[in-house]
C-alpha cells in the first residue's frame, strides 16, 4: 500500500502561485514588485527553480501581502497520526492553553528540588538528544507544576520556579517549532516572556526574547526578530564580566540579529553582529550546558547558515569545515549544520553530496528535516531532477512521494 502524500506537502512555488492569483496579480506584476524577472517567478511557481533563500521568501510574502508562513505551508495541524513518532503535542497544547502564571492548573506539584532535578537531568538530556517525543511527554506535567509553585510559593520559591519556566518554555518553543507548530511555539515563547518579566531580570528577558524571535519561520521577518538587535543592546549594559550565562544569551541575540540583517540584505550589519557573537564565544568557549549551546562551534554553524543566505555556498562550506561536530553536544544543532551544508552543496550542483548531508541530518533529528519547509523544497527539487535510490527513500519518509 502506498503512503499518501502529506497534506501539507504542497511546494512553496505552488503557494506563491496561489497567493499571487488570490491577489489578482500577473506573474509580470508580481515579479516586478520584488525586482525579479517574469521568467524567474514563473520557474519558481512551476517548480523548475528552488526558492531556498529566506530573503526571497520574505520579499515575495511582502509583495503578495501574505505571511512567510503562508508561503512555507505552516502551521501544520496539531494532530497528525502518521507523525506521532515525532511527539504528540496535544498534552503540551492543553497546558499552554488551559493554565497560566495567574491561573495555574489544579494539579499536585512535586517539590521544586525534584522539578529542578528533572529540568537539569532527564529533560536536558532529551533536549541535547533532540528527542521531541520524550520532551512532549515530560514537559507538560513539569510546566503545569512549576506554574503552581510560581503562583503559590514564597518569594524565593516563586523566583526559582519562574527561572525554570523561562528555560523550559524556551525549550518547548523550539520543540513545537520543529514539530511544525509555530502558533503553539509563539504561545510558549510568550509565556516565557511573562515569566521573565515577572522576575524583572534582564538576562531572563533576553532569553525569552530569543525564544520569541525564533518561534516563527525567520523568513517571516517577524516583529520579534526585527527587534532582537535592540534587545541585545538593552541587555549588554546589565552584564558583569563573569556572567557567563548572560553573555551566552547576549551571543545568541547577536547571532539572531545577524540573521535578521542578512535576510534584509544588510550584509555589513550581519557581519558585525556575528563578529560580536564570535568575540563572546572566544572568551567563554564551548560547554555542554550553555544557553542554546552558544559557543565557537555554534557560531560557526550560524556563519554557515548566513553564508548560504547570502548566496555564497563556497564560504558556507568553508565555515562548516571549521566546525568540530564533537564540540556541539546538541544533536539538533549538528543536524542544523548538516542541513546548511546540504543547501550549500545543492547551490553548487552537488546533489549527491546534498543528499548525504540530509540523510546525516535526518539520523540526528528527523523532525527538524521532515518539518522544515526549506528542506522539503530542496528534497522535492532534487527528486524532480535526479531521483536516486537514497533520495527516493528520503522523499518517501517525508511523505513527498
Amino acid at each position: 500500500m502506498s503512503t499518501p502524500r502529506d497534506d501539507g506537502a504542497r511546494r512553496i512555488g505552488e503557494n506563491v502561485r496561489a497567493a499571487r492569483r488570490f491577489r489578482g496579480l500577473s506573474i509580470e506584476a508580481a515579479a516586478g514588485l520584488v525586482g525579479r524577472s517574469k521568467s524567474w517567478l514563473s520557474k519558481i511557481e512551476n517548480g523548475h527553480l528552488r526558492l531556498d533563500r529566506r530573503a526571497d521568501i520574505a520579499a515575495l510574502a511582502e509583495a503578495l501581502e501574505v505571511s512567510a508562513a503562508d508561503l512555507l505551508g505552516e502551521p501544520a495541524p496539531a494532530i497528525r497520526p502518521h507523525r506521532r513518532v515525532f511527539g504528540d503535542v496535544v498534552a503540551l497544547r492543553e497546558v499552554l492553553l488551559d493554565s497560566t502564571l495567574d491561573d495555574p492548573a489544579d494539579v499536585p506539584a512535586r517539590p521544586l528540588d525534584a522539578l529542578a532535578a528533572l529540568a537539569g537531568g532527564q529533560i536536558a538530556r532529551h533536549r541535547r538528544a533532540a528527542d521531541h517525543a520524550a520532551l512532549t511527554t515530560v514537559l507538560p506535567g513539569v510546566l503545569a507544576e512549576l506554574q503552581v509553585h510560581a503562583a503559590a510559593g514564597d518569594e524565593q520559591q516563586r523566583a526559582r520556579a519562574l527561572r525554570l519556566l523561562v528555560d523550559l518554555l524556551t525549550g518547548a518553543t523550539f520543540t513545537l517549532r520543529h514539530l511544525g507548530q509555530p502558533d503553539l511555539a509563539w504561545i510558549a515563547a510568550d509565556r516565557a516572556m511573562q515569566a521573565a518579566r515577572a522576575l524583572d531580570d534582564p538576562v531572563m528577558i533576553g532569553a525569552a526574547t530569543f525564544a520569541r524571535a525564533h518561534c516563527r519561520p525567520s523568513a517571516s521577518l517577524s516583529r520579534a526578530l526585527r527587534g532582537v538587535a535592540a534587545a541585545a543592546d538593552r541587555l549588554e549594559p546589565h552584564l558583569s564580566a563573569g556572567d557567563r550565562y548572560g553573555f551566552e544569551v547576549l551571543g545568541m541575540l547577536r547571532l539572531s540579529a545577524g540573521l535578521d540583517a542578512q535576510i534584509r540584505g544588510d550584509h555589513t550589519a550581519a557581519a558585525d553582529h556575528v563578529a560580536a557573537a564570535a568575540e563572546i564565544a572566544g572568551r567563554f568557549g564551548d560547554r555542554p550546558d550553555a544557553f542554546q549551546w552558544f559557543g565557537p562551534a555554534n557560531v560557526a554553524t550560524w556563519r554557515t547558515m548566513l553564508a548560504v543566505e547570502a548566496g555564497d555556498p563556497e564560504k558556507a562550506l568553508q565555515a562548516a569545515a571549521g566546525v568540530d561536530p564533537a564540540r556541539i553536544t546538541s544533536r539538533g544543532r549538528r543536524a542544523a549544520l548538516a542541513i546548511e551544508q546540504a543547501r550549500a552543496r545543492a547551490m553548487l550542483g552537488d546533489g549527491d553530496g546534498a543528499v548525504r548531508d540530509l540523510r546525516r541530518a535526518e539520523k540526528l533529528d528527523a523532525a527538524r528535516v521532515h518539518k522544515n519547509a526549506l528542506v522539503r523544497e530542496l528534497v522535492a527539487d532534487l527528486f524532480d531532477r535526479a531521483p536516486s535510490r537514497d533520495l527516493r527513500g528520503l522523499a518517501w519518509r517525508m511523505n513527498l512521494i
